[in-house]
């Protein structure tokens, strides 16, 4: 491709590389420290993160401000966050949002002058540009419209011009799996990119040319990429798919032409690089800006797991988080039996969480690489509207899983708990009419629908083999799509045979498990010991209580119902069908 750009830095093994089970089960005794001392492992990188702490600034800053000075983007954000629409928002989250809770409209103001254009639908004579922004262990409580603890004015005003999917979840809650169902539109078991360097979905159990990005190509789009790719880079079928990519992860601070640099703040320079000098000025694009943040550098020793920059230092300095209901020792140990301290959560928890002091500092620097990609994604739009292109591009917030940070006695993903699965979905359209601006959507969306979404966007039919909808139908097409949309899913978490997990791994590392989920109730079946739960997340939203186990009312019936259920939605969703 003459006109592409493939600038590949290979980084080395991402944090939750550990995950993949194809390693045996990490010893625990040789777990990074809790402090500096006596750590001569680590002393290169802890000087050269105090060095990083010190003296970076960073250029992002500098880009920012040639669209709008960071400290305009809080006090702009703060005047439109009016009061109705963050205690509406804060309430439904604390409540978890039971299905009882009248659907919330965001207080749109008609003379917005941001906002997309003012007619009842914008009705783009081609296809609309796309920017993706796609986070990285993001929790759906990690939105400062849901949660007054952390900052994120710019995606909260994605959501007011948009709509928030609330009920937004991932079929698998880790990285790359996830990443790979993003961009082909199947779960897990069908895509098989069961691990990291897996190259099934390069013409193995996926035909490459029909997934997202070569369909984007083949359709004219301009297609870039900047950021975490996560997966095996095979360089025949990549070469034809992107004409810019640039991919890096792994570290928070790199070094970049010898400067030390943030992987947030590159992000974000990267991306205004493409829209500014990349992208050819007559050719629609679309452009996925892949964040490493929030995702967690395991092996840091604490407090520099979250590492972020120095700008954001004074945003949180006075707040005290609340911790999470479920985040005690009593709700651990209500764990199933397998769980031990050997599991992989329960390890990053006590480097983590483990005492009040841990809980706050951790949380504390993990918001603050939240509002740094929530600045990226303010400066992003900000050059798009210097561009003239602010109404013709479909701009989408999401992330590849949701994170666990203390509940239940254990930080991280994989397992179906809400703070898991239930991940943000933001999606502001030029084509949505203008009555569902603002409005809060309640319908199960998935990871599966991505691709889909997407596509129908470009006006590019999704290819028959893609399992997941497309989502725009719920605002385009609503009462149709509505009456005819998904009411539960299924959850998968395997390293193994799908039917079972055999082959899986360790069972004190990571246990698989597969799930029922829905909106009142939810089924969990650990293949490897047979161990089922249930919870009725209605009356239990916080899982605290298994109904199975735990209690003597479980109703026979509803069990039967679930396991049924459960085994239905298993086999489609296995077998590769439309869900």
């Amino acid at each position: 491709m003459s006109s592409s750009t493939n600038t590949r830095n290979i980084p080395r093994v991402a944090s939750d590389d550990r995950s993949d089970l194809s390693t045996a089960a990490p010893d625990r005794s040789s777990s990074p420290p809790s402090s500096t001392t006596n750590t001569p492992w680590c002393a290169p990188r802890l000087w050269l993160a105090v060095l990083v702490g010190v003296a970076v600034g960073g250029s992002l800053v500098a880009s920012m401000r040639d669209a709008r000075q960071i400290s305009a983007y809080f006090s702009d954000a703060s005047s439109e966050h009016d009061a109705m629409l963050l205690e509406q928002q804060r309430q439904m989250h604390e409540a978890t949002l039971p299905s009882n809770v009248k659907k919330s409209t965001m207080n749109h103001a008609d003379n917005d002058q941001d906002s997309q254009d003012s007619s009842n639908r914008t009705k783009p004579e081609q296809p609309m540009n796309i920017v993706f922004f796609y986070a990285d262990d993001w929790t759906m409580k990690t939105l400062g419209l849901l949660n007054r603890h952390v900052h994120t004015p710019n995606i909260d005003k994605m959501a007011k011009r948009g709509m928030l999917f609330r009920r937004n979840c991932v079929t698998t809650s880790i990285c790359w799996q996830s990443r790979a169902t993003m961009m082909t539109g199947l779960y897990v078991s069908v895509h098989k990119q069961l691990r990291i360097m897996d190259n099934n979905m390069f013409n193995k159990t996926v035909q490459w040319p029909n997934t997202l990005y070569p369909q984007l190509k083949a359709n004219g789009y301009h297609v870039g990429f900047i950021g975490k790719w996560h997966a095996i880079y095979n360089s025949d079928f990549m070469s034809y798919t992107f004409d810019h990519f640039n991919e890096y992860y792994g570290d928070h601070w790199m070094d970049r032409n010898g400067r030390m640099r943030h992987v947030t703040e590159l992000n974000g320079a990267d991306a205004l690089h493409y829209l500014r000098n990349v992208k050819p000025p007559n050719q629609k694009f679309a452009l996925t800006i892949s964040f490493f943040a929030t995702h967690a550098d395991d092996s840091m020793p604490y407090p520099l797991q979250y590492n972020p920059m120095p700008y954001t230092a004074h945003l949180y300095a006075n707040a005290t988080i609340p911790l999470p209901k479920t985040a005690t020792e009593n709700h651990w140990r209500n764990l199933p039996w397998f769980f031990s301290e050997s599991n992989e959560g329960r390890a990053r928890w006590r480097q983590r969480y483990d005492t009040y002091e841990h809980y706050q500092t951790t949380m504390k620097r993990y918001y603050r690489m939240a509002t740094e990609v929530d600045d990226v994604v303010g400066a992003i739009i900000q050059e798009l509207k210097k561009q003239n292109l602010y109404n013709h591009t479909l701009l989408i917030f999401t992330t590849d899983n949701g994170n666990l940070h203390g509940e239940h006695g254990l930080a991280d993903k994989w397992y179906p708990q809400q703070e898991s699965i239930q991940v943000p979905l933001v999606i502001q359209d030029p084509r949505m009419p203008r009555h569902k601006r603002g409005t809060v959507n309640d319908d199960f969306t998935l990871n599966i629908d991505l691709a889909p979404t997407i596509l129908a966007a470009a006006g590019i039919a999704a290819p028959k083999h893609m399992q997941g909808r497309d989502v725009a139908q719920l605002y385009l097409n609503a009462p149709q799509a509505k009456a005819n949309w998904r009411q539960d899913f299924f959850y998968e978490w395997s390293q193994g045979r799908p039917e079972d997990a055999e082959g899986h791994g360790s069972i004190d590392h990571i246990p698989a498990v597969f799930a029922l989920v829905q909106k009142d109730y939810k089924y969990f079946y650990w293949p490897q010991t047979k161990y089922e739960q249930v919870f009725n997340i209605m009356d239990d939203p916080f899982e605290e209580v298994d109904l199975f186990n735990e209690t003597s009312q479980t109703d026979l019936n509803k069990l039967t119902q679930l396991r049924a259920r459960y085994s239905y939605l298993k086999t489609l969703s296995q077998g590769g069908s439309y869900v």
